[in-house]
């Protein structure tokens, strides 16, 4: 029989792109047998084929989410035995020490380097974050000793745990996905657009973007194009520029309508702020773009200076600083060449460097490792229940 492995989650959808379509997807084309146990899927996005997924209801809080959802998730995962239960959520720890002390395997994915998100969280109280955050640290730290494996998905989270089975399986682009999604359109004939797509808050830019594209000088006037999760709260303090033409929220953009984007930028922007987390580790859209062969205009952060200047893959820029944004902009508008060099230089790092194909490869030997090199013959997938 096939070693059978559920993937849970708290706080990520079903659909989630590192847990679905990524490693339950390659665990199962390997021959695991797969279930996802995740938040119900965003509308308008499909499921891979392979795994099965079981979807549950977000809850409406955070309280709500630690007193009722986690019990709830504890008792699925005693009641149905797995080979391994692959845990993606930080609070997800208490289901894991459970798990251990009866004597089930347990795998903790570590997404963030959550000592510094507790750093950067404005609803906990100021003073309260760094005794948290040393906290957590030990805390995590000791679980990783005891998991039968932790898999993290940057090599600076890596570094926090010095003991345990630890491997790093980086969040990187599945190449096919993203392969020529920017178009053959020239980019001195593509409309002065620029875009971001992924979930837009304050700390991932999105006011800056909207006073940059405000200032950018470009005729025709410039678009900044928004897909993806937008709260209304964050709608509605952003109603000016939405009225005003310049900027435009499309939704989340599933795959069609996001290579007709893509194929229609001139640049995709990444301008997280200087957040403890955001500074230590690099977000997927980075690769993203780079795939799709679309010049990324960027945050000017040390670590990610090794990619985007190291590759020539684009133009890097203070995130607080709406001015040097828009000027960046205008470079991008007034240099299309240029550009287009740029963004070709970016898909071929990701097809030589920055890809998921790689990193699959990481994640299947670490599991052949964790059972003993035993990954058994393919079995059919259950049924998916919505």
């Amino acid at each position: 029989m096939s070693r059978r492995i559920l993937h849970v989650s708290s706080a990520h959808r079903a659909s989630d792109g590192r847990i679905a379509q990524k490693q339950a997807k390659t665990l199962a084309d390997a021959g695991y047998a797969v279930t996802v146990l995740a938040l119900e899927r965003a509308s308008g996005t499909a499921l891979p084929a392979g795994p099965a997924f079981i979807e549950h209801a977000a809850p409406a809080a955070r309280l709500r989410r630690f007193l009722l959802r986690l019990p709830w998730l504890l008792a699925y995962c005693i009641r149905h035995r797995f080979d391994a239960y692959h845990l993606h959520d930080p609070d997800l720890i208490l289901v894991g020490i459970a798990l251990k002390l009866l004597g089930r395997r347990v795998v903790y994915d570590v997404h963030e380097a959550y000592p510094m998100v507790i750093l950067d969280r404005a609803w906990i109280p100021s003073a309260l974050r760094p005794m948290l955050s040393r906290f957590w640290r030990m805390f995590e730290s000791a679980f990783v000793r005891w998991a039968d494996m932790t898999v993290t998905a940057h090599h600076a989270v890596e570094e926090q745990f010095p003991n345990g089975n630890v491997v790093t399986v980086r969040n990187f682009p599945i190449l096919e996905d993203w392969a020529g999604k920017a178009g053959t359109l020239p980019m001195a004939e593509r409309p002065h657009r620029v875009l971001y797509h992924g979930d837009i808050t304050a700390q991932r830019g999105l006011f800056t973007m909207v006073q940059a594209i405000a200032e950018v000088d470009a005729d025709p006037p410039p678009i900044l194009r928004l897909g993806g999760s937008l709260s209304q709260s964050l709608q509605e303090a952003i109603k000016h520029a939405l009225s005003s033409g310049r900027t435009e929220f499309l939704g989340w953009l599933n795959k069609g309508r996001l290579a007709a984007e893509l194929s229609q930028a001139r640049a995709g922007l990444i301008l997280l702020h200087p957040t403890r987390n955001y500074s230590v580790i690099r977000p997927n859209k980075l690769y993203e773009y780079m795939a799709a062969g679309l010049p990324v205009i960027a945050s000017d952060f040390s670590h990610w200076r090794r990619v985007v200047a190291e590759e020539g893959c684009g133009l890097l820029v203070d995130p607080l600083d709406s001015a040097a944004v828009a000027k960046a902009i205008e470079y991008i508008f007034d240099h299309p060449e240029e550009a287009a060099a740029m963004g070709e230089r970016g898909r071929k790092a990701a097809a030589r460097r920055y890809n998921w194909e790689s990193e699959g490869e990481t994640l299947l030997d670490a599991y052949g490792r964790l059972f003993g090199g035993i990954a058994a013959s393919p079995a059919p997938a259950a049924p998916r229940r919505s």
